[in-house]
């Protein structure tokens, strides 16, 4: 696979923005000014990832990526396409996920969310070479309102004794995950992602598998072997490789022996890495009225700011305290949309409350 990443839009000046960050993070790319010298490109040459503007003359990102699927003569059938949207229609980003995008970003392209989009989907290659500046974290800590973290944090575990829980899950090879991912923030950030779209994911898979359209099937399995040899699940990114092939050669009766004890074991993770999670609730004190207001407050300005880091923190803070039902869901249902991304859900939920 080439190690490049594919930039398709219309304005120059945006590709020329999202070229100088993936520079910045040691990325190479290629550039597409449309739809058609898009589909050329993806003939002659397989890229990592593919970057796309979902609004473009002649043929929208829409109709491109459903070329890029269908074609022939295609080396990227399966590449991750990111869909490039506007802040101003909360409704494109959601049409991109229907049409099968493997997620989106706002334009213009905010530097932290790019590069946890190449976190999460670049190949194993490229994810080991980029350059993560180590400004990132400082800036996360620095940025985060004090009073916020005084009034909500409480005694967090630290990223050490999160990896020291996650060392002690014997399907998981945390050292792996840490060389691929490229240092421990960015392990922590893709663990947390797979953790909280478990249920999702493993929702999706078995619908394609009992409404038979293994095509997408095959493509959400592609995916899920990603992310299991992302976060060093060697036997579920085995098994999720195998089940791949079987859709790519059209081996129903494999498919169909094996999926229920991959969806098992894919489902699994949630139970061996529940201390990602709050079970505990009991022990926890009852939130305060202002911590929890500072908290929305926080959470709304970065999802504004679209900051995947500060928002996460915001969220994880959340789970010291013993909250309310009602905001305990809303919370949960933040922190589910935050992995995938989906910053105009959150933006409606924290409208609503």
């Amino acid at each position: 696979m080439n190690a490049k990443v594919l930039i398709v839009d219309d304005s120059e000046l945006d590709r020329f923005f999202i070229k100088k960050l993936l520079e910045y993070l040691g990325v190479d790319s290629d550039e597409a000014e449309g739809g058609r010298e898009c589909l050329k490109a993806v003939r002659s040459t397989e890229y990592s990832l593919i970057l796309m503007d979902y609004l473009m003359p002649y043929m929208n990102g829409i109709q491109t990526l459903v070329q890029i699927r269908d074609g022939v003569d295609n080396r990227n059938e399966s590449t991750p396409v990111i869909a490039l949207v506007s802040p101003d229609d909360p409704n494109e980003g959601k049409t991109c996920l229907e049409a099968g995008f493997s997620n989106y970003l706002d334009k213009p392209v905010e530097f932290k969310q790019l590069m946890a989009v190449l976190i999460m989907y670049l190949p194993d290659n490229i994810r080991n070479n980029i350059k993560i500046p180590a400004a990132v974290n400082a800036e996360k800590e620095s940025t985060f309102n004090d009073s916020v973290v005084a009034d909500t944090a409480g005694e967090v575990s630290s990223d050490t004794d999160i990896i020291s829980q996650i060392s002690r899950v014997p399907e998981i090879d945390y050292k792996k995950g840490i060389s691929l991912c490229g240092s421990e923030d960015g392990y922590l950030t893709a663990i947390g992602i797979f953790f909280n779209s478990i249920d999702f994911k493993a929702d999706e898979i078995e619908n394609y598998y009992k409404n038979e359209d293994y095509k997408n099937y095959t493509i959400k399995v592609h995916a899920l072997k990603s992310s299991a040899n992302l976060i060093g699940a060697s036997k579920l990114w085995e098994d999720a490789k195998d089940l791949e092939e079987a859709g790519n050669n059209n081996n129903i009766e494999k498919i169909k022996n094996e999926t229920e004890a991959l969806l098992s074991d894919y489902r699994s993770f949630r139970q061996k890495l529940s201390f990602l999670s709050d079970e505990d609730e009991d022990d926890k004190p009852p939130v305060p009225e202002d911590a929890l207001n500072d908290a929305y407050a926080a959470l709304s300005e970065f999802t504004e700011a679209m900051d995947f880091d500060l928002a996460d923190m915001v969220i994880k803070s959340m789970k010291d305290y013993k909250l309310p039902e009602a905001d305990e869901k809303r919370f949960n249902d933040l922190e589910r949309l935050l992995a995938g991304l989906n910053w105009d859900d959150m933006r409606s939920i924290l409208s609503e409350r």
